[in-house]
């Protein structure tokens, strides 16, 4: 399957109402991020300036900031004379963000369970009973997307906005991964379902030790399972992404 080309969709365009080029871009970027993360477009696929600027009916200069907000998020690769490309995954990059995100997570559960109050823990409650619904009808694309909502919801209870700041750009970087372990093993949804739950009650007993605890094992655990989704994927590269070299 050929990369080289990326299809954005086609955006109808409304009346003409003026945007400041940060809004633009920000929109903009959001949708190619949730391409990136959902495989739709491949790690290692060019993304071409022009041809984004005209599918969105954009200028240069907001596409350029766009490039720049996935650059940040870790998502694009920019480089002289090579062009923006999606980050190639590999076991390196897997590694580096699990490092950081084990104890991150471990951090956001401790704090949530010592800020707990009611709204965050409904929310909490409430997306870990869609995960076992999800579970139970095989259903992983709404499985993943109450996954990621449960651990955005122990962010969120953490009350601790520094922290939700770091481990959002840390996350966007594991979805893939985590996207892709999802499709190919159901040992990753029945860990993740049973490690959310064992964190859920931690959290909920306002045990802080034994939160950060078990949300560290399952970072932990989910790491193995991603690694090895990886390795059987064709989106695997071995080595330094940093070294890599394009084709144009």
């Amino acid at each position: 399957m050929s990369t080289d080309n990326v299809i954005v969709p086609a955006v109808r365009r409304r009346k003409p109402t003026y945007m400041a080029p940060s809004l633009i871009a920000t929109e903009i970027a959001q949708i190619l991020s949730d391409q990136i993360v959902y495989l739709q477009i491949a790690p290692g696929a060019r993304i071409h300036e022009e041809e984004v600027g005209e599918n969105f009916g954009v200028s240069r200069s907001p596409v350029r900031e766009v490039f720049r907000m996935l650059e940040a998020d870790g998502l694009v690769i920019r480089a002289a004379r090579k062009g923006v490309r999606v980050t190639p995954m590999s076991r390196r990059d897997l590694d580096e963000v699990y490092a950081c995100r084990s104890g991150l997570e471990g951090v956001a559960a401790a704090q949530a369970a010592r800020h707990l109050d009611k709204k965050a823990q409904k929310t909490i409650e409430a997306n870990l009973a869609a995960m076992k619904k999800a579970f139970k009808a095989n259903d992983v694309p709404t499985f993943f997307k109450y996954n990621v909502a449960f651990t955005r919801s122990i962010h969120v209870a953490s009350q601790n906005q520094t922290l939700i700041r770091v481990v959002a750009g840390i996350e966007k970087q594991a979805l893939r991964y985590r996207y892709l372990a999802h499709l190919q093993s159901k040992e990753m949804l029945s860990m993740s379902l049973e490690g959310h739950g064992e964190v859920a009650e931690a959290v909920i007993a306002r045990d802080a030790t034994l939160a950060r605890r078990r949300a560290e094992q399952l970072m932990r655990r989910a790491h193995g399972v991603l690694a090895r989704a990886l390795e059987q994927s064709a989106y695997a590269i071995a080595g330094d992404t940093d070294s890599l070299t394009f084709e144009s």
